[in-house]
């Protein structure tokens, strides 16, 4: 058995279902059951019932996404050979996890699909087993079905949860041969190490993969910004001047709209991350076994922080890390160690359809709840670290900064997740 979205072979048993056995990709976490014991599927399409409301349920998510009419690619009544390029949209009915090899059914389908033209599908929810028919083979979460349909040329891909499973939309893509990463780097005021940094950027080489390293430079004031100007004539780098220093948040924020690797990667320039690091952060991206992957620091010692001659500052810092590290867990209902790792790599698709309002540091706690509560499991990979103290330039502000995380912590809780007009 091999898993159709990350081609992993290796999978554990899990708990039965409906007297037939299951189990979880090691990979990804794509559950199946044993097609050994599951229905024959015999039909490459099964023709499924839905009343006329649920159909103009669905044909509304299509309007939102771009389809104004047109020819509509109905999978449940679709014929054996489909004419490539020759629909407008299409639409699936909880047959994807039907299939022997949904891959194959997803190249089938963006081959029939003009570019740019969306594509609706539903899925049961992996977890409600009540709802997993004799004849399912895989079942999907916001994470695997994503990944799916990222691997087989769609993107833009949005997950609703309704009663009855998940309602997923995506539109076709033209996904570059190679992968490329968009390393963003904000720098304000870090002219002792950011030469270095950037020097090591340009050695540091990603096997099979294109990147870009995107500067934002907030004017700094101790010649960060002249040092920046630098590298601004190399074909990989791109250089954002900000007028003045809005916070790490509002340039990171800036650097997204300039990213276009379909992979991000965050990077500080104050040399507190190891740069060996990258191999171990990018590989399950580039597998597809994950969205979303945190470089954690808290891997085998919670004192992250060790400042000499501050001692006891240094234990605050840890103290307060532990505190909003807890908090997140239980708000959200995560079990994560680093939330606030600088390390930060995802698929570039994650960012759709979200709004970032944060400026400082705030943004990092923004940004992992907003990808938590898209339905995204962050995967922690523990990586190196040495922290720098105050005197050597760390600028969060303790008598400031903890409100705006607290504030920032308790409103997403009950925030809304996605923008209402996106369905």
């Amino acid at each position: 058995m091999t898993c159709p979205v990350c081609d992993e072979s290796s999978f554990a048993p899990i708990l039965a279902v409906q007297g037939r056995p299951a189990r979880r990709c090691q990979g990804c976490g794509c559950v199946a059951l044993d097609p050994l014991l599951s229905k024959a599927c015999g039909a490459r399409f099964s023709l499924l019932r839905r009343t006329s409301v649920r159909r103009l349920c669905y044909m509304d998510a299509l309007r939102s996404r771009g389809f104004n009419g047109g020819s509509l690619l109905d999978l449940s009544m679709a014929p054996a050979d489909l004419a490539p390029a020759a629909y407008d949209a299409a639409i699936m009915l909880d047959q994807l996890q039907a299939q022997p090899a949904p891959g194959e059914l997803l190249r089938g389908v963006r081959a029939a699909l003009r570019p740019g033209a969306p594509l609706l599908l539903t899925v049961p929810l992996g977890r409600r087993r009540t709802r997993w028919r004799p004849e399912d083979r895989w079942y999907f979460d916001e994470t695997t079905i994503q990944l799916l349909l990222l691997r087989h040329g769609f993107h833009q891909v949005l997950t609703r949860k309704l009663a009855s499973g998940m309602l997923v939309t995506a539109v076709r893509d033209e996904p570059p041969a190679r992968p490329k990463c968009s390393i963003l780097v904000a720098a304000f005021n870090e002219n002792r190490t950011f030469p270095v940094l950037m020097e090591s950027l340009l050695k540091k080489e990603i096997p099979g993969v294109n990147r870009e390293i995107v500067v934002i430079e907030s004017n700094s004031t101790d010649g960060t910004r002249e040092s920046a100007k630098l590298y601004q004539d190399r074909p990989e780098i791109k250089l954002v001047l900000q007028d003045r220093p809005r916070g790490k948040g509002h340039a990171l924020r800036e650097g997204f709209r300039h990213a276009t690797g379909d992979i991000v990667l965050i990077q500080d320039a104050d040399l507190e991350y190891d740069l060996d690091d990258y191999d171990a952060l990018l590989t399950p991206i580039l597998s597809y076994r994950s969205l979303f992957v945190l470089g954690t620091r808290h891997a085998g010692n919670w004192k992250i922080r060790q400042f000499a001659r501050q001692k006891v500052l240094s234990t605050g810092l840890n103290i307060g890390h532990a505190f909003f590290t807890g908090l997140i867990n239980v708000l959200f209902r995560q079990n994560m160690t680093d939330p606030f790792t600088m390390f930060k790599v995802f698929r570039r698709d994650c960012l759709f359809g979200l709004e970032f309002q944060c400026n400082r540091f705030d943004f990092d706690h923004e940004l992992v709840i907003k990808f938590v509560r898209k339905g995204y499991r962050p995967l922690e990979i523990p990586v190196n670290y040495c922290s720098r103290s105050f005197r050597e330039g760390k600028k969060v502000r303790l008598f400031r900064d903890p409100f705006t995380w607290l504030w920032v912590d308790l409103k997403l809780r009950f925030a809304r997740a996605l923008p209402k007009d996106l369905y």
